[in-house]
């Protein structure tokens, strides 16, 4: 195992396990110090990787995906073809193939919603937050650099707007895993349909 899925791999566990107790004990029911005696590091080792004990339950890394969208602003990350929306739903697919997707841990993130729903707010406030980066990032590999040019964020706000519906299906109850599209499928297919609705109207299967 490198270096990397080390981090990444430790990271997953401090999310985890501070989900688990959030859910069990309630936010304010657990301190980081229990927190991190349970996952075994050390306090200084948390705030290498996370803020406070918010961001750790909402998964909100410190200098996450920084790398990445450096080399997406710099023409790289994805493939150079892609259009503006086609290359955000790569970068999209690129995220989900490196961190995976746990269907279990969805639902352990509803738990944690239901238990402290003042962290909704938190979470939509991180969320508008990385929007921003990848729409700097968008406007930067694109050469939509004028501070009024308003293509960036219409980009990414629809991309936004794709994954959303995508982990609507995903991630719904009556999924079925065993038989239905891989994630990264599911969202391919609905930026197909996107186009197909945007420039026809219709619905082609072809």
């Amino acid at each position: 195992m490198s270096t990397t899925e080390r981090t990444r791999a430790l990271r997953r566990r401090m999310i985890v396990e501070a989900r688990r107790s959030t859910v069990e004990h309630g936010l304010h029911g657990f301190t980081i110090e229990q927190l991190c005696d349970t996952v075994g590091v050390s306090r200084r080792t948390f705030f290498n990787h996370f803020a406070s004990k918010e961001d750790v339950v909402l998964g909100i890394e410190l200098h996450a995906n920084e790398d990445v969208l450096v080399d997406f602003a710099a023409g790289r990350a994805v493939p150079t073809d892609l259009d503006p929306l086609g290359s955000i739903v790569g970068l999209a697919i690129e995220h989900v193939h490196l961190v995976g997707l746990d269907r279990a841990d969805e639902a352990l993130v509803r738990q944690v919603f239901e238990r402290e729903p003042a962290l909704v707010a938190r979470f939509l406030s991180a969320t508008d937050v990385q929007l921003a980066k990848v729409t700097d990032a968008v406007g930067q590999r694109f050469g939509w650099t004028d501070p009024d040019d308003r293509r960036p964020r219409l980009v990414v706000e629809t991309a936004a707007g794709l994954l959303k519906v995508t982990a609507g299906t995903y991630f719904d109850d009556a999924f079925d895993e065993a038989t239905g599209p891989a994630f990264d499928e599911l969202l391919t297919e609905n930026l197909r349909l996107l186009r197909a609705a945007i420039t026809t109207g219709q619905d082609h299967t072809a």
